[in-house]
């Protein structure tokens, strides 16, 4: 289910998940998402399992000042339980990568 308009990037994933039949939810709120300091809103969870996984784009989240704020955010998240998994937009550029990129974060893995 989507509550809210996707990126590029994020539709990959998106539909990736679809068509797998795998459940998770969109855009959820958490640690008081845009509205509390080191709040966030995570790109997907993945249903029935601790995974959170953050959808990045390469040109905003390399910045210093959003890359300090995305570690911040990481470490509130990790404490409050959730494995967290960031998919990085250049390795979502051809089918082959998405695959064995969101095969991987399936596990809790990221691509390095």
């Amino acid at each position: 289910m989507t509550t809210g308009i996707y990126t590029e990037l994020e539709k990959i994933v998106y539909d990736w998940l679809v068509r797998r039949k795998i459940a998770f939810t969109f855009q959820s709120p958490l640690l008081g998402g845009r509205f509390e300091l080191g709040g966030a809103i995570a790109d997907f969870t993945i249903d029935e399992t601790d995974l959170l996984w953050r959808v990045h784009g390469d040109y905003w989240h390399k910045q210093m000042a959003q890359s300090a704020r995305d570690n911040v955010q990481q470490e509130l998240l990790e404490a409050e339980g959730w494995t967290v998994v960031n998919i990085w937009g250049s390795d979502l550029e051809t089918p082959e990568m998405v695959e064995v990129t969101l095969s991987k974060a399936l596990i809790g893995e990221e691509v390095l």
